[in-house]
């Protein structure tokens, strides 16, 4: 009996767990968590103020001049030698809106970019104190696999500020063993997210 590679072997279960993860993912994205339904409790989130911007670059400050609002930040940093992007999106969102609806949007604008997009995960979690999920995907661009994070809150109006989507993400190749811990200090960067 002739037996494979040992890599055909790995090769093999990876794509096995792959394709296992994929249906799960897929399945778990169309029924959301009992605890969903649950209210989460109300927390004193931080209020979105649109037209007051700046950012901090290399250590230089940029302020952006009043009126100018926020809507789409993208970039590239390196970590290692290796690119990570990370984006940031505001919209005005309808006073109905609830968070389940948001996000199947905005999944449904994943899939329109990237047709073979995977779920992999998502949680409940918080973003500058408000109830927020966090949701993890796989994807393929130009032949290499590439792990993205996003994590999405509806804010409710204050100081005459309509309600806002707000969506922190970011994107990496998986493959870089030192990309390995980006995803905690992406995490742990978003909770340390403050005012001013």
């Amino acid at each position: 009996m002739a037996r494979t590679s040992i890599y055909d072997r790995i090769s093999e279960k990876r794509l096995a767990a792959e394709a296992l993860a994929r249906q799960q993912a897929d399945q778990a994205a169309l029924e959301p968590p009992a605890s969903e339904h649950a209210q989460l409790p109300a927390a004193p989130g931080l209020a979105l103020e649109p037209g007051h911007n700046a950012l901090k670059i290399a250590g230089l400050n940029l302020l952006i001049p009043q009126g100018f609002n926020f809507r789409d930040i993208d970039t590239t940093l390196e970590v290692s030698g290796h690119p990570v992007t990370l984006s940031a999106r505001r919209r005005p969102a309808p006073e109905g809106l609830n968070l389940q609806h948001a996000l199947e949007l905005y999944v449904s604008k994943l899939r329109q970019r990237h047709p073979d997009i995977t779920l992999v995960r998502r949680a409940e979690c918080q973003l500058v104190g408000h109830p927020a999920i966090a949701l993890d995907y796989l994807y393929s661009f130009e032949q290499e696999r590439r792990h993205g994070r996003a994590v999405c809150t509806l804010i409710a109006a204050v100081k005459g500020n309509e309600h806002q989507w707000f969506s922190l993400a970011t994107v990496i190749n998986p493959d870089h063993a030192r990309l390995a811990d980006w995803l905690i200090e992406f995490d742990a960067m978003l909770a340390d997210i403050n005012a001013h």
